[in-house]
């Protein structure tokens, strides 16, 4: 069932929330382009008669005062988004409004954006705090000793760069919640990052297709599930990765010329498609093309029941008329480097169980005018060895010959558990109570702003959790309807906790 939406208020409690969902789906918020969305939470802070700050990297924090303020709390989000869609979907993130729908899955009602990715990730911490504003501004919302900063971060899925450049005045508070983490478990934890990103010199040469007898062809990897990258534990397929495995072989067994790699889409996002476009002898066709199938057909094998719409296709390009290749020594070179990177689970926890310690994902390669441009990102709990896969990679690269230029982009600490926390035994306490039922705790292989912020206010005790979203990074990103109104249930609850202190 596919129900397209234009009123989210009959979605369930509070209704503020999904009026606010509805409206910053019109509001672009790409990651670093952030302005619009800011402005919208700028008006609804002044219309309420709150006061807010704007820092130097453009974080935004509302001061909600209480009735007696002896105690602080942060509540925390992003405002962007990660924007990925489905190749064959006409989409422009810069100025286009999301198509809303609701799906039905065993049951359950979920919002989902039609091809595209849908913003919850951190679309419902926005929502939430805005939610809070609005119904301290109409009395709903009441604490004596408790006073509220929220704080709306920037940058948080290009590089963290809000959380990490703020300026410590924006903010203030004994304790932390974030609003970025998944339903029915408290989160205490997550990896570190590294970002990074090389450029590979392509020293391109000019080609007589008519006197080699050449054709040009298209292959596409497409149609696969993608997702988070700290999820890449789950099995999904690597579009990139699928795409060099053939290309590699390709390169092996027959003369090919390499035109262009294009792939993915974020450094953050498992990639879901990757195309590339080469040059080969016409009379080979056929002949080239039943080689590539065999060897998809066999990896295919590998996802099945994980990767149910994975799928490739092999065309000429009759009007194709760019001239232009890679070198042939840069060509062997970088087939054989993206070869053999390492993409996906690298270690698993050696003491908790089931737990990826650490994991890398090259997210997105572009071939430009004068270089193929390659972006990865790295994970671990353990900052040690979260330089040790970035250091892998690097010596990796070096030993490729490539003429290159390496650029380090971004990273973050872990967080390390606090199992001692105040606030994590009153969450704890306040869940069961709530609920009738153990809360879990986690540790997550993804990145949350509660690291550096933790690193930025000596002391403070810090959660995160959130409503219940599956398929983050990629256009399957879905919100369960009915963990919005459970999460904002347990956050009040919390928060008039926290006011008794």
């Amino acid at each position: 069932m596919e129900v397209f939406l234009l009123d989210l208020t009959n979605l369930g409690h509070p209704s503020e929330f999904w009026e606010y969902f509805y409206q910053i789906s019109k509001i672009p918020r790409c990651s670093r382009q952030e302005e619009k969305i800011r402005n919208f939470i700028k008006q609804e802070a002044e219309k309420f008669g709150f006061k807010h700050k704007v820092d130097e990297i453009e974080n935004i924090a509302v001061k909600i005062p209480g009735v007696d303020q002896k105690l602080k709390c942060i509540l925390q989000c992003h405002m962007d988004m990660v924007c990925e869609k489905n190749e064959a979907v006409v989409h422009d993130f810069s100025k286009d409004p999301l198509k809303l729908k609701i799906i039905d899955i065993n049951n359950e009602k979920w919002i989902t954006a039609e091809g595209t990715t849908l913003g919850a990730d951190n679309g419902v911490g926005v929502c939430y705090l805005l939610t809070i504003m609005k119904k301290f501004h109409e009395n709903e919302l009441k604490f004596d000793k408790l006073g509220l900063d929220l704080l709306f971060t920037v940058r948080e899925e290009y590089d963290m760069g809000g959380a990490k450049n703020i300026e410590t005045n924006l903010i203030d508070g004994k304790y932390l919640i974030n609003l970025d983490s998944g339903q029915k478990a408290i989160t205490i934890g997550c990896t570190g990052g590294i970002g990074f990103h090389t450029r590979v010199k392509k020293k391109a040469i000019s080609i007589d297709r008519e006197e080699l007898n050449l054709q040009q062809i298209n292959i596409s990897i497409f149609g696969l599930a993608g997702g988070h990258s700290g999820r890449c534990n789950e099995g999904q397929a690597h579009a990139i990765n699928i795409l060099c495995q053939i290309l590699w072989k390709l390169n092996k067994k027959y003369t090919i010329y390499l035109n262009k790699i294009h792939g993915g889409g974020a450094a953050n996002a498992i990639p879901r498609e990757a195309n590339s476009i080469i040059f080969i002898k016409k009379d080979q066709f056929e002949e080239l093309k039943s080689y590539i199938l065999e060897i998809f057909n066999e990896i295919k094998n590998l996802f099945n029941g994980i990767e149910k719409d994975m799928d490739i296709s092999i065309e000429k390009f009759e009007n194709f008329s760019i001239n232009e290749v890679i070198s042939k020594n840069v060509q062997d070179k970088l087939l054989d480097l993206l070869y053999v990177f390492p993409n996906g689970p690298i270690a698993f926890h050696p003491r908790i169980k089931d737990l990826m310690f650490t994991s890398t994902n090259l997210g997105k390669i572009r071939t430009k005018e004068d270089h193929i441009k390659i972006r990865w990102l790295h994970r671990s709990l353990s900052k040690y060895y979260n330089n040790d896969i970035y250091e892998q990679v690097i010596a990796l690269i070096e030993l490729s010959g490539l003429e290159k230029e390496n650029k380090f982009r971004a990273s973050y600490p872990p967080w390390e558990p606090n199992f001692s926390s105040e606030l994590l035994k009153t969450a704890q306490n306040c869940y069961k109570e709530l609920f009738k039922e153990d809360v879990d705790i986690k540790i997550i292989h993804g990145g949350l702003e509660t690291t550096l912020l933790i690193d930025k206010i000596p002391g403070i005790e810090a959660i995160a959790f959130g409503a219940n979203s599956k398929g983050l990074h990629s256009p399957d990103e879905r919100l369960e309807v009915k963990s919005v109104e459970r999460t904002w249930n347990f956050l009040k609850h919390l928060l008039k906790k926290i006011d008794q202190f």
